[in-house]
């Protein structure tokens, strides 16, 4: 709040600084945007086409096999892991070989084929032309790629659809087709072994003609037997599946979830089968959470942090599914080596009990779990088989890449927007600077506030080159604004008090060329067309000025022509040295001629005895004297006077020169009657700068009537008239 109260308190100030310098911004505009017109002329365009992918979620299960799954990509931390699939090496080095791109790298080098230490510099070329992007809320993948020519990008977005999801088949074939080799073998190993165990079973019964009877204890035993058969047939076939998927788990990367949870055996683990169903509960709640609120919505960023959590959870579980599988396998082993164990104790009751029968039963016993085993094989084979044909490629191209005969750089208008902004702000902050840099008054109100003296006129600037020698603005034009400038210090010198104590006044400057001098003249000359009796004083006796304005070179050459140093010097009396104007009542006290100890001659005693003479003689006294801080000379007169004017320039004298001048000025006892802000500008807004809004009533004064001479129109005969 309070930085925008000081904004609107100094927005006259900005706007006027920049009406000041609307020419230089205006300047820096022009220049940086012809400077990116020629840039986007010369520039080679570049078009872009786009193909855009959907990840597919919610697949149909078309067979409803225990432990079979179909590959799913959910989440978005795998929909992520696509879209930095798009852009891998692998991917770019393949598209760049099927585009021929390759080969135009491998022209340039002389070998002509393309070192693998140069396929890292071709991957990263390729990427700067491929862009993959996921949009925002939704499962849709832009695939963005930009060439020189618009059917050449057209083609490199589509050979990156096809050459990522040719890498998918290949991906999705090499770890089916382990687990699919090693049951294979199983199989065909479990059904010689049925063979020759239905051999051997066969063979047993033409000698042995038949079986043999035996009590209820044999019945009980022989089951027992049986059961306990059957429990090593079973624990062999579970340690060959985990076997097979502990094979097949080793060929997946750690990362691809997804197809670890195609192995049965990882996902029948019961920490896996409690994650998923915690997963598509949390999948659920987050698509409701999707649908009713918001992004920013507390129980969005809950729902998503819960279904990111169980993902991270089933993404940890199935990482280490490897060392449950193997923990499994080992224990399976033991069970394996337990079962056989009392297995045997068992056959040995069942031999005491009945020698005879048991070669056949051990037989027959063994075929059935060969059986049993062969069974569960081929079963499993079946199943890899069905879910391998069943499944469907996650992803597919909604949006096939078209060709657009419009570039995308450079953009011409976006560029010439961003041009003109930046030459703007440019614009306006070196304004800026140079407003900070600039340390001079610029306006009445700073001049008041920061040197604590009022403004007692503001003097816009005057072409003297249209007044003659000898003349001024008061008598030579009138009617302009330097003229009615010069009536208003007159007028506030006129207010300072009593008569007597406003006669003689000096007038100075802070350093030179502050057009003190051009102030003295004038002020006299306005004191004199009033009917006063004024003496112009030239007291700068190290540059004087006054004498070359008012008197032609002529006069002054002759050997007659004296001035305040002669009569100082007592070489001539003041009837002799002072002389008439052009200017009626007004005369001139030149600086004489040249003195080599000006100070010394203006400190003297006899000084203050002369301007009292001065005083009793003239209505008006004015001083012309030397810059303060360029020399002591206005040091000595100022306390002598009855009033101090100190001139300033707009625009050029420095805020630490002026406040030096009043410091030295205040020490030596002089009397201040205020300042006067000289060369003020007449264009554009210098009302701000010095309060002047009188042009039109100046013009149709006296004064200006006189000089201006142009016909009137209607309009204003008639509000004079009204007036």
């Amino acid at each position: 709040l309070l930085y925008f109260c000081f904004l609107f308190m100094n927005f006259q100030h900005y706007l006027f600084l920049f009406l000041r310098y609307s020419w230089l911004i205006i300047l820096i505009m022009a220049g940086l945007l012809a400077a990116t017109w020629v840039w986007m002329s010369h520039a080679t365009p570049i078009y872009s086409s786009r193909a855009v992918l959907e990840v597919v979620v919610d697949q149909a299960k078309v067979v409803n096999i225990e432990d079979v799954q179909e590959k799913r990509v959910t989440g978005l931390d795998s929909v992520n892991t696509v879209v930095q699939s798009l852009t891998s090496n692998t991917i770019l080095l393949a598209v760049a070989k099927a585009t021929g791109k390759a080969e135009q790298w491998a022209k340039e080098n002389p070998s002509e084929k393309l070192p693998t230490s140069m396929e890292s510099e071709l991957a990263e070329s390729m990427r700067k032309q491929i862009k993959v992007q996921l949009r925002r809320a939704t499962r849709l993948i832009d695939i963005t790629a930009s060439e020189t020519d618009p059917d050449k990008a057209r083609l490199l977005a589509l050979e990156v659809w096809k050459q990522f999801t040719e890498k998918e088949v290949e991906d999705r074939k090499s770890v089916t087709g382990g687990a699919d080799k090693f049951l294979v073998e199983e199989v065909e190993k479990a059904r010689v072994s049925l063979d020759k165990a239905n051999n051997a079973v066969a063979d047993f019964r033409l000698k042995t003609q038949g079986g043999v009877s035996l009590d209820d204890k044999d019945n009980i035993d022989r089951q027992r037997l049986g059961e306990l058969n059957q429990a090593v047939t079973k624990a062999d076939a579970e340690m060959a599946v985990i076997k097979s998927d502990l094979d097949a788990l080793d060929k997946i990367k750690p990362k691809e979830v997804a197809e670890m949870l195609k192995l049965g055996s990882v996902a029948a683990l019961p920490d896996v089968k409690e994650l998923r169903t915690l997963l598509q509960l949390e999948e659920a709640n987050f698509a409701k959470a999707t649908e009713r609120y918001g992004v920013k919505h507390p129980k969005y960023s809950a729902a998503r942090e819960a279904l990111k959590s169980i993902e991270g959870k089933m993404a940890s579980a199935v990482s280490s599914a490897g060392d449950t599988l193997r923990q499994q396998y080992k224990t399976a082993k033991e069970a394996v080596a337990k079962f056989n164990g009392m297995l045997e104790e068992q056959k040995k009751k069942v031999v005491e009990l009945d020698a005879i029968a048991i070669p056949y039963r051990q037989l027959v016993l063994e075929a059935q779990g060969k059986n049993q085993m062969f069974v569960d094989l081929s079963k499993r084979l079946s199943e890899t088989k069905v879910t391998s044909g069943v499944e469907k490629n996650p992803y597919r191209l909604v949006e096939e890449p078209i060709v657009n005969p419009n570039p995308v750089f450079p953009a011409k208008f976006k560029f010439m927007v961003i041009a003109g902004l930046l030459s703007l702000m440019l614009g306006v902050g070196l304004v800026l600077l140079l407003d900070r840099l600039d340390s001079s008054i610029r306006t009445v109100d700073d001049a008041e506030r920061e040197l604590g003296f009022p403004v007692l006129a503001a003097v816009p600037e005057a072409d003297i080159s249209k007044i003659p020698q000898g003349g001024t603005c008061m008598t030579e034009d009138g009617g302009s604004a330097p003229a009615e400038a010069f009536r208003t210090l007159r007028a506030s010198l006129s207010l300072l008090g009593e008569e007597d104590q406003r006669r003689l006044m000096l007038v100075t400057s802070a350093i030179p060329s502050e057009g003190k001098t051009f102030t003295s003249i004038n002020l006299a000359a306005a004191f004199a067309t009033q009917g006063l009796r004024t003496l112009l004083i030239d007291a700068d006796l190290r540059r004087p000025a006054l004498s070359a304005t008012l008197i032609t070179r002529d006069v002054r050459k002759e050997e007659s022509f004296r001035g305040l140093t002669d009569v100082l010097s007592n070489l001539c009396t003041l009837e002799e040295a002072i002389r008439p104007t052009s200017v009626e009542h007004l005369s001139l006290l030149p600086s004489g001629r040249r003195a080599p100890n000006p100070a010394e001659l203006l400190s003297q005693a006899s000084v203050g005895k002369l301007f009292q003479k001065f005083i009793a003689t003239y209505d008006r006294v004015i001083v012309d004297s030397a810059p303060v801080n360029a020399v002591s000379d206005s040091l000595g007169l100022a306390p002598q006077t009855h009033a101090v004017v100190l001139v300033l320039r707009f625009g050029k004298t420095p805020r630490r020169a002026i406040q030096r001048a009043l410091t030295l000025l205040k020490k030596s006892g002089a009397r201040m009657a205020g300042l006067v802000m000289n060369r003020m500008p007449t264009n554009r807004g210098a009302a701000y700068y010095y309060y002047y809004y009188g042009d039109p009533y100046i013009a149709d004064s006296v004064y200006g009537a006189a000089k201006q001479g142009k016909k009137r129109s209607k309009k204003e005969a008639e509000a004079e008239a009204d007036v």
